[in-house]
């Protein structure tokens, strides 16, 4: 593969190698957990996400990309789709410095614009980049800094810009930290999309909740303000905050003028192990969808040497019942092929789905009737291996299991997430891919998502219950796979 040594960002790749990266996409391309229908990095690291946004019929995905292991090179990739079934790697659009952050985009007159942190010298700057469509392409017009450092009272370090027009002009919404290292998020605006005043901290009922508060995203949808954020350093309390770090929301309506979120509490928006930093966009049908990085800051995974880190499938958002509800977007029902259903009962007498096993299908369980105790449903299984889905009907829990999954991340705590229902156990439809597993429950009341590592012989199913039976019904359909794109160069 050779690169343009004209640009910027290929002489950067060129020095490090490219006969050295080739090598990387080689690695990926063959290894055992390559997905097979989730977006992944060709190679190297996919740190999380920097841009979702919908453009004139196509939703572009800006991430942050290192290509090599010690990530001292940095860039900006481009992904796009049309259907969110079908995505093609675009390239690099952009070199990043050591010092960058995440941020968002959104569109405006016919362009895209990109704002992200860049820190230098312990100050971080917000960046501001206007991007345009050319030739199919995405290309970086100009770059200028918006703001400098943090206003008095908190840490120089301010991240995750989301940008938005509303209120008469644009907003920007900033996570921070106070001097006394709790959580806030920041707001500026301006009268355009690049001079912005600061107009002071958001107001919540969350006063001691983290150290730090990321990715901070807030929109309207169902008639309720949602305001989305990821807090760092919450103690474990019950079923919650088991993670490093976490992604969540809270519901109630905002105030722009006195800079005043009144809301209800924090739920966290993925119950499983490996979720975080989501964005949102808004696409030409008034539906408003969510894309996670599958991942988690500080955790090691058994790919890394050749790849790390993917993006969950993408997902609907609705208010329903004061909750925010997560389903599997309705395109992906295009990437269904083969399918196979099956209904009847099982018992405490482990039954193997012979015709189920796989590893990389959609599944699809409706409870019909239900009077077990526990329902076991046991995923990727081979002699060794399973990935267990348990549900508690007394207490209505929902818990993911991975201790027998196969090759363990490091620096995890615990084997397994949990979760209470408000309803009982009705649904789950489980997107399994090679390397990962997505629950939704219920239509979306909860949701769990989880790399897993499991062997290549682990692609059987069973199901059982403790004590009781359950009657259900069964559906599990075939995914198209996404065809191996390797692109490097801008196009």
């Amino acid at each position: 593969m050779k690169f343009d040594s004209n640009t910027e960002a290929f002489k950067a790749l060129d020095e490090r190698g490219s006969e050295a990266l080739n090598e990387r996409i080689e690695r990926t391309q063959e290894n055992q957990w390559k997905q097979k229908y989730h977006v992944q990095p060709i190679a190297g690291s996919m740190d999380s996400i920097a841009g979702f946004v919908y453009h004139d019929g196509t939703y572009h995905i800006l991430y942050q990309w290192s290509p090599f292991e010690d990530k001292r090179t940095r860039c900006l990739y481009h992904v796009t789709t049309n259907d969110l079934v079908s995505f093609e790697n675009r390239g690099i659009v952009k070199m990043l410095s050591d010092g960058a952050y995440s941020g968002s985009a959104f569109v405006m007159e016919g362009n895209i614009h990109l704002y992200h942190t860049e820190v230098r010298s312990n100050t971080a700057f917000q960046q501001y980049t206007t991007f345009k469509m050319e030739a199919g392409g995405l290309h970086p017009d100009r770059t200028v800094p918006v703001i400098k450092g943090a206003p008095p009272g908190y840490r120089w370090l301010m991240k995750d810009p989301k940008v938005w027009h509303g209120n008469g002009g644009y907003i920007m919404m900033l996570g921070a930290a106070t001097s006394e290292d709790y959580g806030r998020v920041l707001v500026f605006a301006g009268d355009t999309p690049a001079d912005f005043q600061y107009r002071g901290e958001l107001e919540t009922h969350l006063d001691q909740f983290g150290f730090m508060w990321e990715s901070p995203d807030h929109f309207e949808l169902d008639g309720h303000h949602v305001f989305m954020f990821c807090p760092q350093g919450l103690d474990r309390y019950r079923n919650s905050y088991w993670n490093i770090y976490q992604s969540g929301y809270t519901i109630g309506e905002m105030d722009y003028d006195s800079l005043t979120m009144n809301h209800g509490p924090f739920h966290e928006l993925d119950h499983g192990f490996d979720f975080y930093a989501p964005q949102t966009t808004l696409n030409g049908n008034g539906e408003r969808l969510m894309i996670g990085w599958m991942g988690m800051k500080e955790t090691g995974y058994p790919t890394d040497d050749s790849w790390s880190h993917c993006l969950t499938l993408p997902r609907e958002l609705s208010v329903e019942q004061g909750q925010l509800r997560q389903k599997p977007a309705a395109g992906l029902r295009k990437l269904r092929e083969a399918e196979m259903t099956a209904e009847g009962y099982f018992d405490h007498r482990p039954k193997k789905m012979r015709d189920f096993y796989g590893d990389s299908y959609e599944l699809v369980m409706e409870m019909l009737e239900n009077d077990a105790t526990r329902i076991h449903i046991d995923l990727r299984v081979s002699r060794r291996e399973q990935t267990s889905l348990i549900y508690n009907s007394a207490t209505r829990t929902l818990i993911l299991d991975t201790a027998f999954s196969g090759e363990m991340p490091e620096n995890v705590d615990g084997t397994d997430r949990k979760v209470a229902l408000d309803a009982p156990l009705s649904k789950l439809q489980i997107f399994v891919d090679v390397s990962s597993i997505e629950v939704f429950a219920n239509d979306g009341e909860a949701v769990m998502t989880a790399r897993i590592f499991p062997s290549r012989k682990a692609t059987g199913m069973e199901v059982s219950t403790e004590i009781g039976s359950c009657h259900v019904r069964m559906t599990r359909y075939s995914l198209k796979q996404l065809s191996p794109n390797p692109v490097i160069e801008n196009k």
